[in-house]
């Protein structure tokens, strides 16, 4: 186990990574993302505490487990020209050469090769497109690795599903090795050299890495083993096996073994973080679109009460002219009636009423009453455009998302996009069911009921209504007058001219005193009205979005908690890196 042969500043670093796997793997179970990261996470922090793990990739046909049976000297491993490796072999070290199914897609063989007992090596299924089982245990494999041999061979070097598999293996940061094999088939060195500067320029322009290469042949190696005497030598240096053992058993001694071991969880923390914080991006991106839909229709609210409010005054302003319209009627009514030429007509007070209704009054209740039922069907109608706007650009910001959500590549986490989802589709559905089931007349009889008794009240409670109300005032004024007093002016001419103008300007200031309180009191009713219709409106909008508006808002937070949490890891990955580097230079 490495952990007999670490050293304390090792098992410092150790017990550091073990720490941070621990705290990005309780995050991701926190952030409700996929299990196959945290899966990972667990595996590489086992593979800590077991040997150095080799693990060989590549095509099939390539030579992986002839590459393996040379460096064990013996043929271990079934070889072929048709696939032969069907599941992971993991190749250990044991007195007796053995073979346990340790799981439905994991064989375990043990031999007794002296280099094993420091190295196991992986034999994986070829990454051919045509087996994509065998591609899946494959690359389920390479992120517990500490080294990769990638084996290629010289007839088929750096096709594009290799070159695609390596990209996949670089990004979980490995060191990868590559073995040329099959260079037996070359007719020339030129021709050898011809496919090494291929396959380094294709590595450092496709890949960006300069990888170490060996050109090998294993069918040599093999022929090697089988042979005696000059012949094995001959054989063996014509295979190049020599350079590769060196590089694994020699170079990779036990001090860097360790090291690319301590690295090699590193590169899988690093590319779960980029990959969770790729993902987290994409959900704050999402996120700040959802919260743009909740300030658009914020927005649009604020226009829709700015646009209603500018509204309802003019139509406000057509009852008071009504109402304004009535008063000149009643200067005029007065100025006509309470005068000496019609001393015997004011008098007869019902006479006096009768004209001053008919007259002054005539029809302005019913105007009045006309001009309510307007506004009245007035706000319903807005209301319910409102509804239908507010449904229509919330269908058009589904579509939208549903199309966004298709092209996201990657997990933004299965609970946080179905809740997403859901609440977004919940209140296009609320607008949509207020819209199909919005009865105009229902609203419209609800809002005239509330809306005129209000009115009514204001009638009512004022001394000087429409009406009656206004009749009785009239009335009042008039019989205000001392027609005694009046019969008594006429024998003193002076004082009959001071009286009968004297009372009329009183009757009229009366007059338009009341009806100035009257104008100001069905301002404020409509008004307060107005506004209370206005805001159950609004409210009724706002309960619709209220669970996805709170929804929108609590992800933000989480989502900028988790950023600042990743940036965290990050930077404890990249302290423990530098400072397994450092190993190397001490």
């Amino acid at each position: 186990m490495i952990g007999t042969v670490l050293q304390q500043q090792q098992r410092d670093l150790l017990i550091r990574e073990r720490q941070i796997a621990g705290d990005l793997q309780t995050f991701l179970a926190g952030s409700n993302e996929t299990d196959a990261y945290r899966t990972t996470l667990q595996q590489v922090s086992m593979a800590l505490e077991d040997l150095f793990l080799l693990v060989i990739v590549g095509e099939f046909n390539a030579g992986k487990s002839a590459c393996i049976n040379a460096l064990l000297h013996a043929p271990v491993l079934e070889e072929g020209v048709i696939p032969t490796t069907q599941q992971v072999t993991m190749l250990r070290y044991g007195t007796e050469n053995q073979h346990k199914q340790r799981e439905a897609a994991l064989l375990e063989i043990s031999y007794p090769a002296d280099f094993l007992q420091d190295i196991s090596i992986v034999d994986t299924p070829g990454v051919n497109a045509v087996l994509r089982e065998h591609e899946r245990l494959t690359e389920d494999f390479v992120p517990r690795s500490d080294l990769i041999l990638f084996v290629t061979s010289v007839d088929r070097p750096f096709t594009e599903s290799e070159r695609a598999f390596l990209q996949r293996i670089r990004n979980w940061g490995k060191k990868v090795v590559i073995i040329l094999n099959k260079v037996d088939i070359l007719q020339t060195p030129q021709a050898l050299n011809n496919v090494l500067d291929f396959v380094r320029e294709n590595c450092r322009t496709l890949l960006g890495f300069q990888p170490d290469i060996f050109p090998v042949s294993a069918l040599m190696a093999q022929r090697a083993h089988q042979a005696v005497g000059h012949e094995a030598i001959r054989l063996w240096e014509q295979s190049r096996f020599n350079k590769l053992e060196e590089y694994l058993f020699k170079t990779l001694d036990q001090d860097e073994r360790v090291r690319l071991k301590l690295q090699s969880p590193l590169g899988v923390m690093e590319r779960v973080i980029t990959q969770t914080r790729q993902a987290v991006e994409e959900r704050a991106s999402l996120l700040n679109e959802d919260s743009r839909t909740v300030a658009t229709i914020d927005e649009q609210l604020k226009l829709y009460q700015d646009d209603m409010g500018r509204n309802f005054l003019f139509r406000l302003n057509e009852v008071e002219n009504i109402i304004l319209s009535m008063r000149g009627r009643g200067d005029r009514f007065f100025d006509d009636t309470i005068r000496l030429g019609r001393i015997i007509d004011l008098v007869q007070s019902s006479r006096v009423r009768e004209e001053f209704e008919r007259d002054v009054i005539a029809d302005s209740a019913t105007r009045i009453d006309a001009a309510i039922q307007e506004l009245i069907d007035w706000m319903v109608e807005q209301e319910h455009r409102l509804w239908q706007d507010i449904m229509e650009y919330l269908d058009r910001r589904r579509q939208v998302s549903a199309r966004r959500d298709d092209q996201i590549v990657g997990s933004i986490g299965k609970q946080f996009d179905y809740n997403r989802r859901t609440l977004l589709q919940t209140v296009a559905r609320t607008a949509n069911t207020v819209l199909m089931t919005y009865d105009r007349q229902a609203e419209a009889d609800s809002l005239s009921q509330s809306l005129r008794g209000a009115v009514t009240q204001t009638v009512l409670a004022g001394a000087g209504g429409i009406g009656l109300g206004a009749a009785v005032v009239a009335a009042t004024s008039i019989a205000a007058i001392d027609i005694t007093g009046i019969l008594a002016g006429l024998m003193l001419v002076g004082l009959g001219l001071y009286v009968i103008p004297a009372r009329r300007a009183r009757a009229k200031q009366d007059f338009n005193e009341k009806m100035e309180e009257l104008r100001q009191r069905l301002h404020v009713a409509m008004e307060e009205q107005f506004r209370k219709e206005m805001n159950n409106s609004m409210s009724r909008v706002h309960d619709a979005i209220a669970p996805y508006t709170r929804f929108v808002r609590a992800e933000q937070e989480k989502t900028g908690t988790m950023r600042q949490r990743l940036e965290q890891l990050g930077q404890q990955v990249t302290e423990i890196r530098g400072d397994i580097d450092r190993l190397k230079s001490e």
